[in-house]
């Protein structure tokens, strides 16, 4: 650690400058705040070191008669190299007083590194520490960290310097003995701050472009549901407070409830129009975009067919009942705080069955007589990428003390909400909606990317209108296959014509997406996810490294059974399967090595 100097006042004792001994003088070392460090180490939030600086004019009039230089010229020229004015009232008379001091405050360290000669011997200078951001794009993420785990990050104790003056000779005294302080702990983030910063500008450019309101991204891995980066043109943590409703981004969700529940398969087919079944509510419901009838159930996603989901929405609520339908947004984690560790979070609006008016469940369906927060929105989507798993949002990986130890670490709250056969067929949905639908904007150049657009009536005055305004949003993931990143957007109130989330929203995945892509070029050395809940997918890897996974979850040799030599082609149970209900694994080898 370095230690910097401070010098102490000494006092003439007496008129013969005889050497007296001046008891030992304690001074505080400031304990600093703990840093906040994004996934790759670098800090998103750190504490810059300053110093706190006093002019001691009386000492300075002393030192002038003991090394005859003319007082107050140097005294003069420390008040200007600190940027103050001598010929002000209050400073000009302590100078001709010849005593007290002047206050700086504090100087930045390069400051106290370029002291001019000479003028160092009469300031008492005090290191200090100010909370600084790295990065005006991590600034909101980092505040509501900081803000939420502050009794980590704040300094622990003070240091204290003791020194040993022997008089005013002795003009810098000698340290004694040092008492370290004991900082704050080290936060280590799952932010990563490049895709943070660019997620931010693109954000930014979105809103500006579209004439909108405001906006906000969430970048998440949806395997675990890190938070990548966490994006707004708020002054706030909008991800995790904004309420919007969340139009057709619904629709993935219903598609794999309604499979799950038996109600439709990938052979059923629609036709249109839907009659609303209420005839206190003459409506008719027509899809916004034109395509041939009969639709099939995946052309009904593509195509994002409100009269097919509308249908679906009635089966179910027909066959399962009101309050199971109901129970079924509960597991999306609809009407209530994902609890992700950030402050300020909202719960959302999910109104129960007493509450619909008409068609109320049929439109829950298709993200209407809801609210929801962008967080919870991307963790339920996340089911869907992910192979069925609803996981809390975090952005805190771990703690670290400053001796080294771990303080915290992350454990994933993780349910079942799907099956993961279900997500597979959903997931090949969506993929088709990017590769001929109306996702069509969000493709990323050599990689498979699902996703599903919204578009949703904005209230106001509480009231909506086909006429707008509205919400833009699109959900995407990539690569399709695997998916390792997923990307929710929302733009709100667009106003320069173009409002559709293929639009406004869509883009930004398309964008974002190559950014990250570009990110990674060139690294080679890939390793394998493993998570804690689920059966991995093994096909492909030798039988050595599969069996490696395998020891890293805490399965038995002696559940494993493997035939043949070469790499893995088939394995029972299969992925994603949940590992609590794993016993025994079976690997079929190629025969080939």
């Amino acid at each position: 650690m370095i230690i910097s100097i401070y010098v102490i006042r000494s006092f003439v004792i007496a008129s013969d400058f005889k050497r007296v001994r001046i008891p030992k003088i304690e001074v505080a070392i400031p304990a600093s705040y703990g840093e906040i460090l994004g996934s790759d180490g670098q800090p998103i939030m750190q504490n810059a070191l300053e110093y706190n600086v006093y002019i001691d004019v009386g000492y300075a009039k002393t030192l002038s008669e003991i090394y005859g230089w003319k007082y107050p010229d140097r005294v003069i020229e420390a008040v200007k190299y600190f940027g103050l004015d001598p010929d002000s009232p209050v400073i000009s008379k302590i100078i001709s007083d010849q005593k007290g001091g002047i206050e700086v405050g504090n100087v930045k360290a390069q400051k106290i590194k370029n002291l001019p000669d000479g003028i160092s011997k009469f300031l008492n200078i005090q290191r200090v520490y100010v909370e600084t951001r790295v990065a005006s794009s991590l600034s909101i993420i980092a505040k509501a960290i900081s803000q939420e785990y502050i009794r980590y990050i704040s300094p622990k104790k003070d240091g204290t310097l003791f020194y040993d003056s022997l008089g005013p000779y002795n003009v810098v005294s000698k340290i004694k003995s040092i008492l370290e302080p004991v900082n704050g702990d080290t936060i280590i983030t799952t932010i990563n701050p490049s895709i943070q910063a660019f997620a931010q500008q693109m954000i930014d450019n979105d809103v500006k472009e579209n004439d909108a309101r405001g906006g906000e991204v969430i970048v998440t891995d949806p395997q675990n549901n890190d938070i990548l980066a966490m994006a707004s043109t708020w002054q706030y943590d909008a991800p995790i407070m904004n309420l919007f409703q969340p139009a057709s981004t619904m629709k993935p969700l219903i598609f794999c409830e309604a499979l799950q529940e038996g109600v439709v398969n990938p052979n059923t087919k629609f036709n249109g129009p839907y009659y609303i079944p209420d005839p206190k509510i003459p409506l008719v419901i027509r899809d916004a975009e034109p395509h041939p009838w009969p639709v099939s159930l995946k052309d009904a996603l593509v195509y994002s067919s409100d009269v097919a989901e509308m249908k679906i929405a009635t089966r179910l609520i027909n066959k399962i009942g009101p309050k199971a339908y109901y129970d079924w947004f509960s597991k999306f984690g609809f009407g209530r705080k994902t609890g992700i560790d950030l402050p300020n979070e909202t719960s959302g609006i999910l109104p129960p069955p007493s509450k619909w008016y008409g068609i109320g469940g049929q439109e829950m369906a298709i993200g209407q007589s809801i609210a929801v927060t962008g967080i919870q929105m991307i963790t339920a989507l996340n089911a869907v990428a992910n192979g069925g798993y609803w996981i809390r949002p975090h952005v805190v990986n771990e703690i670290i003390s400053p001796s080294g130890s771990i303080v915290y670490r992350y454990h994933p709250f993780v349910r079942k909400i799907f099956e993961s056969r279900i997500t597979k067929i959903v997931r090949k949905f969506m993929v088709g909606v990017v590769e001929k639908g109306t996702g069509i904007p969000a493709q990323i150049s050599g990689v498979s990317v699902g996703g599903k657009t919204g578009t949703a009536e904005k209230p106001e005055n509480g009231k909506v209108s086909i006429k707008g305004p509205w919400f833009s949003l699109f959900y995407g993931f990539f690569p399709a296959n695997d998916p390792e990143y997923s990307i929710y957007v929302m733009v709100d109130q667009p106003s320069k014509g173009l409002y559709y989330g293929e639009d406004v929203a869509a883009p930004l995945i398309h964008s974002i997406g190559t950014y990250i892509l570009d990110l990674n070029k060139g690294d080679k050395n890939t390793t394998y996810g493993l998570l804690s809940y689920k059966m991995p997918d093994l096909e492909g890897l030798p039988l050595n490294q599969a069996l490696s996974i395998l020891e890293k979850l805490s399965i038995s040799p002696n559940n494993i059974s493997f035939s043949g030599n070469g790499i893995v082609i088939s394995q029972f149970p299969s992925p994603n399967t949940p590992l609590s209900k794993v016993k025994n694994i079976i690997l079929k080898l190629s025969t080939n090595s």
